[in-house]
């Protein structure tokens, strides 16, 4: 699927093998930037995969650490029930 980062455009697909990485994301100036998802994944792994490959989109010089950190807490907030329930019970994703 074709997706907007801070105006850029990416291209993201899920994939069956990315080796022993779960995710990556191309460098922005790349022509043909992509960013990988491994397709096993599911819940709270896959949002915590997908929130750091497009943190790493919108700024590519973060800190490794820094983003794979963000990327855990963020995705641990986002599926605590009170927000899941919220996030699950909207209106259907375009």
């Amino acid at each position: 699927m074709r997706i907007r980062i801070l105006g850029k455009y990416w291209t993201f697909r899920f994939v069956p093998n990315l080796g022993k990485n779960r995710g990556t994301c191309g460098h922005p100036e790349s022509p043909e930037k992509q960013i990988l998802v491994g397709q096993g994944l599911r819940g709270e792994a896959l949002l915590e995969v997908v929130i750091h490959e497009v943190l790493h989109a919108a700024n590519w010089h973060l800190d490794e650490e820094f983003v794979t950190e963000f990327a855990s807490d963020v995705a641990r907030i986002l599926r605590h029930k009170q927000i899941w329930k919220r996030i699950t019970d909207g209106e259907e994703s375009k």
